[in-house]
């Protein structure tokens, strides 16, 4: 899973430099000349924004030699405006070759001149291109105060344009540290603005394209950090709206953006699909790369956006099961990387890394790699940021400004009201009017004491209740960061599809949990001629039933090294006795006082390719055989793998002789007790009787289709046209396998 940091969409292309420069402070010496190809610049998410922080530059070729000389003139000429726009240009230079913190120098020196003559769109205006430009050296608080100072100046001037330039930049950097509320409120204004101007204009579009093109980021972003599948959904259909508005447009770096989006989009969806459905998104994965990788070498400049198109090749390579060249890929791209630990595509290449090392089955490599990446990334993103932006978030801006507005309304109208009584006191001259004036003064002070008493306390109330806020969303992160990790833990321990599928020649996995946790398991292993195939179903659900989990594929783990499972001596059931045995030693069950007599159901099988049999044992978990199209269904013991009393009778085990295409299925009871809508309409559960009704309509066709039928049956179930969804009330698993001629 990648997940992108503000600034690392922000492409600076160099072609040669050869420029030496002292310090700027104020007078800038400058001792050589660069190219003007040194200074092409994009700005991916928004290329118009130099418009708006760069007043003063006169065209896109100057170089930072014109800049200094112009600055020069501008001081010996003592001209305000000139010294103003010549700090600007210098800047912009500076900026441009990464010199971020000369750059922001001379901004400041900027922002300075225009607050010391009043200039208040000058103010905004360095303000905002200040904050970008601290954003750069990672100063996000900083900047994000000084973006905050633009966006309540810039709305005093009621300056439309700039409100939503600079709420498309908050929002996008509320969205990469994952404030999705708070990226809303600013993309949702900065929309409304756009349509406005539009409508009044007709030249907006886009302006309106970019900010679905956000919209799309923020669900892609979320959507990573949820796998609801709704959210790639949208994200889809809302990049694709800003893609179609580009292409009217017809700017060639407006439809680059928009292709980097798709083409991760799409291939985000081919990794959620399978059969012809998934190939359809991967072709067109691979067409938005292609046409945005030919846009970006046509305009002549790759530098570091090429490296998202260098990624997801390699992700696209690991899609697509060709690991030599993923690896050639990721290897290229680390050595372009190098040691710079600061790199804006760390994070998306240590991801990478992982999935890569995931997809051969090198798990120990894929969770180093993830581990150490996810440590980077929230090294990225743990600042105090996500603080400062929500308590400056734009619903308190907007309110500030519109109470502001509102009292001075409020106080015009009482000046106006005191301007009639001095003439009616000037023209009367009675001593009835005067005590009138005393009156009406008196009330007009205890009203304004009174409210700007109550103003105060509501004011203290908002804070506490923001401040409370912002940490229940602290929090809510922090839970939401443990249990993703938590899962992606799980899911690196348990063997994948592919490989369950190698060992035992066809073989599919239904694996669904309830929450981002299962309590769900399944494990395969081989031993000589004797394989083993197994599921379990653990007490309860999400973060307590991943730890029963993650303790029975341990206990599991064992208890295949010992001699007696790799010589053949033990059977199904006594495996079974043994992981109760164990399970029962390790939960201190057998103890006086023991409270929680958690466990497990569990079906296990083994295979002996020599002697073509297959043994079954069950914890109360049943296993279903389908021959020639006909289905037996063989039940398990009823008890469970828990303590149960200090002599518990022991497993049976059930040896069935197997012939080549032999079909054996063996699940958990979250499918059979899912709950739905029958044929009558009437809520009721799935039932066994329905499973194998499914898999016997289905065994003639290959395993990975079976698998289709079994999911659509089961949604359908949860979800007819006519009725509302149904939750899933369970952790799921099926395992399905094929005996295979010799």
């Amino acid at each position: 899973m990648v997940r992108k940091t503000l600034f690392s969409r922000f492409a600076v292309v160099f072609a040669t430099v050869a420029a030496a420069y002292a310090a700027l402070s104020p007078t800038v010496a400058i001792g050589a000349s660069q190219t003007n190809a040194s200074l092409a610049i994009r700005q991916v998410f928004d290329p118009e924004i130099r418009n708006l922080i760069t007043p003063g530059l006169k065209a896109e070729s100057m170089t930072l030699v014109d800049a200094v000389n112009q600055l020069k003139k501008a001081q010996i000429s003592h001209n305000t405006k000139s010294i103003v726009s010549a700090y600007s240009t210098v800047g912009l230079c500076l900026y441009r070759l990464q010199e971020y913190d000369k750059a922001a120098e001379m901004y400041r020196n900027a922002l300075n001149i225009c607050d010391s003559v009043g200039d208040l769109k000058g103010v905004a205006t360095y303000c905002h291109n200040l904050a970008n430009t601290l954003a750069m050296q990672n100063l996000y608080n900083e900047a994000n105060e000084y973006d905050h100072k633009a966006l309540s100046i810039f709305y005093s001037l009621n300056n439309e344009e700039a409100i939503s330039k600079i709420c498309k930049t908050l929002g996008l950097m509320c969205i990469n540290h994952r404030l999705y509320k708070t990226a809303s409120e600013y993309l949702t204004r900065a929309l409304e603005i756009d349509n406005r101007m539009n409508i009044r204009t007709n030249d907006h579009i886009n302006d309106i394209a970019y900010d679905y093109l956000y919209w799309g980021r923020a669900d892609l972003n979320k959507f990573q950090d949820t796998r609801n599948d709704s959210l790639l959904r949208q994200g889809k259909i809302k990049t694709r709206r800003a893609y179609s508005m580009f292409k009217k447009s017809g700017d060639d770096t407006d439809i680059t953006n928009a292709c980097k989006s798709l083409m991760d989009t799409y291939l985000k969806c081919a990794q959620r699909s399978s059969g012809h459905i998934k190939q359809k998104y991967l072709d067109s994965s691979r067409a938005f790369h292609d046409q945005g990788l030919t846009l970006l070498l046509r305009n002549d400049q790759p530098g570091i956006g090429l490296f998202e198109f260098r990624i997801w090749e390699a992700r696209y390579a690991i899609e697509n099961k060709q690991f030599s060249k993923a690896q050639r890929k990721l290897d290229e791209i680390g050595a372009a990387i190098g040691n710079d630990t600061l790199h804006p595509y760390l994070v998306d290449y240590g991801f990478t890394r992982a999935t890569y090392y995931e997809a051969i089955g090198d798990f120990k490599q894929a969770y180093e790699w993830s581990n150490q990446t996810s440590k980077i990334e929230r090294r990225q993103l743990n600042r105090e940021f996500a603080v400062k932006s929500a308590k400056l978030s734009l619903k308190s801006e907007i309110d500030d400004i519109m109470q502001q507005r509102e009292l001075a309304k409020e106080q015009e109208y009482i000046v106006r009201r005191e301007q009639e009584i001095r003439l009616v006191v000037s023209t009367a001259s009675t001593s009835f009017v005067l005590i009138m004036i005393v009156v009406l003064t008196v009330i007009i002070y205890k009203s304004l004491k009174r409210n700007k008493r109550l103003g105060k306390k509501l004011k203290e109330r908002n804070e506490e209740l923001e401040s409370q806020r912002d940490q229940m969303e602290i929090i809510n992160d922090q839970i939401a960061s443990s249990i993703n990790f938590a899962h992606h833990l799980q899911t690196s321990m348990l063997p994948s599809e592919k490989q369950i599928a190698d060992l035992l020649g066809d073989a599919i996995i239904l694996w669904r949990p309830l929450d981002l946790v299962s309590g769900d398991f399944y494990w395969a292993t081989q031993s000589g001629s004797r394989k083993l195939v197994t599921i379990a179903d653990c007490t309860g659900h999400g973060v307590p039933g991943g730890f029963m989990s993650m303790l029975g594929v341990s206990i599991l783990s064992d208890i295949t090294q010992m001699p007696a499972f790799k010589d053949g001596a033990m059977t199904a059931g006594q495996l079974l006795d043994l992981m109760r045995s164990n399970v029962v030693e390790s939960l201190r069950q057998s103890e006086d006082g023991a409270m929680a007599l958690d466990g497990m159901d569990m079906a296990v099988c083994i295979i002996d390719e020599d002697s073509s049999s297959l043994q079954f044992a069950g914890a109360f978990r049943p296993m279903i055989a389908i021959r020639d199209g006909k289905i037996t269904e063989y039940k398990g013991d009823r008890m469970p793998i828990s303590y149960l009393s200090p002599n518990p009778r022991p497993f049976k085990t059930l040896k069935i002789d197997v012939e080549p295409g032999d079909t054996f299925f063996i699940y958990s009871d979250g499918i059979t007790d899912q709950f739905g809508y029958n044929e009558k309409g009437d809520q009721s559960k799935f039932s066994g009787r329905r499973l194998q009704r499914v898999l016997i309509e289905n065994c003639d066709k290959p395993f990975s289709e079976q698998k289709i039928a079994i999911e659509n049956a089961i949604d359908n179930w949860r979800s007819p046209s006519s009725k509302r969804t149904l939750a899933q009330t369970d952790d799921i698993i099926l395992m399905g396998f094929r005996i295979s001629k010799k």
